[in-house]
C-alpha cells in the first residue's frame, strides 16, 4: 500500500497540532467530509494524482473546494500539497480518522446486506454486537447494499465477520450436497 507511512506520520502531525490547538472534534468531522469528497469524485482523484498540473494551481483547486472547512484543516490541506503528498491526502485523512477512532474507543461496524436496511434494523444488529465488544465502545455504522447475497447481511467489525447471508448458506449446502456421502444399499 503505497504512501501509508507518508499518512500515517501526516495524520499523526495533524492530529498532535489538533490536540494543541483544542480541535481534534472539528478536525475529525472535516477529515471525513474530506475523505468522502475525495473518495465519491473520480475527477478529483486524477487532478491530485496527476504529476502535470502544478502545486499552485491543485492549492488553488483545493482551497476553494474546501472553503468551508476551518482554517486548521484548510492550512493542512495546503502544507500537504506543498509538500507535493496531495496524491495521498484521502490516506491522510483515513489514517487520522483512524487514529482519532482508536483514541476515543470508536469502532467500525461494515453491515453489508442484500437491500438498504432500514435504522431499526440496524440499530438491533448493532445492540446485538455490541454485546462482543469492550464496555464503552462507541459504534460507527457502514452500510453497504450487495444484491449478490441475495438476502441477509454480512457483518464485519474489526477482524471479526458473521456471515448470515443466503449466499453463503447456499454455498455450504452446496458444497454438503456435493460431497454425496449417500451410499446406495443393493
Amino acid at each position: 500500500m503505497a504512501g501509508f507511512r507518508a499518512a500515517n506520520r501526516y495524520a499523526k502531525g495533524l492530529m498532535a497540532f489538533a490536540i494543541d490547538a483544542n480541535e481534534t472534534n472539528v478536525v475529525y468531522a472535516e477529515m471525513n467530509d474530506v475523505c468522502k469528497i475525495i473518495k465519491e469524485s473520480d475527477d478529483l482523484k486524477v487532478f491530485l494524482k496527476s504529476p502535470v498540473i502544478d502545486a499552485k494551481k491543485k492549492d488553488a483547486v483545493l482551497a476553494e473546494i474546501f472553503k468551508s472547512l476551518s482554517k486548521t484543516t484548510r492550512t493542512f490541506i495546503s502544507l500537504v500539497v506543498r509538500q507535493g503528498r496531495e496524491n495521498i491526502l484521502s490516506k491522510i485523512a483515513d489514517q487520522f480518522i483512524a487514529i482519532y477512532d482508536q483514541a476515543n474507543n470508536i469502532v467500525t461496524a461494515e453491515i453489508t446486506s442484500a437491500v438498504q436496511l432500514d435504522q431499526n434494523t440496524i440499530d438491533l444488529i448493532v445492540s446485538k454486537a455490541k454485546q462482543t465488544l469492550v464496555a464503552g465502545s462507541q459504534v460507527k455504522v457502514e452500510n453497504k447494499v450487495d444484491a449478490s447475497l441475495i438476502g441477509g447481511f454480512v457483518l464485519k467489525i474489526g477482524n471479526n465477520q458473521v456471515d448470515s447471508s443466503i449466499k453463503t448458506k447456499l454455498a455450504t449446502l452446496k458444497k454438503d450436497f456435493s460431497k454425496n456421502e449417500y451410499i446406495p444399499k443393493f
